[in-house]
């Protein structure tokens, strides 16, 4: 294990020697990505560990939320795909919180081409995106967002001036996720809402899939979250847990089982892979009998607030 970072990300304890190993099965950059599970908590860290300046090499061109490499055709099936997925999005957790609210200002963290900000701004909401991809903060730029090119730890966010902050498939991404979460809290107003989406590593189908798991993800996914865990990291950064709750997603277990029968995606970027995404819709009901028969679906998902 890397002497650089022998601790749990989340609660700081001693982590054991890795116990799950796998290649980039997404878009098979190189190497082999290990994942050390806490004892204490049950997150978990990718080792070796790298620098964000690194961890941008894991993301070509091609990467889904990126990617917008398409005939005329092809764009506006996948638009009227994303259309439906964000209608979906925005009536189930944690999402579902912020139709309770009037529409107000929100950051996007890690925003890719815009997608989920301009949904919301469909919505009413006045949107700032994060996003380390230039190209894909250029397309967000285009949809009428505020998108700032970087990280966290790279741009600045004014302090107290949102009612929202958006997480969505992106706080796994992080190498610190305490000081996002902290670095969030600090932007959002005192009430403001912190809305999380991460990968469930306390599900069934991360314990039975193992280096298989879909939603593992490695070398992107340099975090993974329990619910337990999730909710430690949320109470540490200072922010009061509302709900956490899981759901089980389409992709998730055909992914998975794919992986194990071919040790890669067969469709890894474009429109094949929103396609084929749309398919996998074919197999949720047996996921879900599956998920509620475990210990729950295949994504977190968590809803704070800064305390007032």
């Amino acid at each position: 294990m890397s002497a650089t970072a022998p601790h749990c990300p989340i609660c700081s304890a001693a982590l054991p020697e890795p116990a799950i190993e796998a290649p980039d099965r997404l878009h098979g950059t190189g190497g082999t990505h290990h994942v050390a599970r806490c004892q204490v908590c049950g997150a978990g860290a990718t080792f070796p560990r790298v620098t964000d300046e690194q961890l941008a090499a894991f993301y070509p061109d091609e990467y889904g939320p990126y990617s917008e490499r398409m005939s005329a055709a092809e764009r506006m099936a996948s638009r009227l795909i994303r259309a439906f997925q964000g209608w979906s999005a925005m009536r189930a957790a944690p999402l579902s919180a912020l139709r309770e609210r009037a529409a107000g200002r929100a950051v996007d963290v890690g925003c890719g081409r815009g997608d989920l900000a301009a949904t919301l701004i469909g919505h009413g909401w006045t949107m700032t995106g994060v996003e380390p991809s230039p190209s894909a903060c250029a397309a967000a730029a285009a949809r009428g967002i505020d998108a700032r090119c970087g990280t966290l730890t790279t741009v600045a966010l004014e302090p107290e001036s949102y009612d929202a902050a958006v997480f969505r498939h992106s706080l796994e991404h992080t190498n610190d996720p305490l000081d996002s979460l902290r670095t969030v809290r600090a932007a959002v107003r005192p009430g403001g809402l912190v809305l999380i989406t991460v990968p469930n590593f306390g599900s069934w189908q991360a314990r039975r899939f193992g280096g298989c798991w879909f939603h593992l993800d490695l070398p992107r996914h340099r975090s993974h979250f329990t619910a337990a865990a999730l909710e430690r990291a949320l109470r540490a950064a200072d922010l009061e847990v509302v709900s956490v709750s899981t759901s089980s997603s389409a992709v998730g277990l055909p992914g998975s089982l794919q992986y194990r029968l071919f040790g890669r995606c067969l469709f890894p970027g474009g429109l094949r892979l929103r396609v084929a995404s749309g398919l996998c819709a074919l197999a949720l009901p047996v996921a879900m009998a599956l998920d509620a028969a475990g210990s729950g679906g295949d994504q977190l998902h968590a809803v704070a607030r800064r305390p007032s």
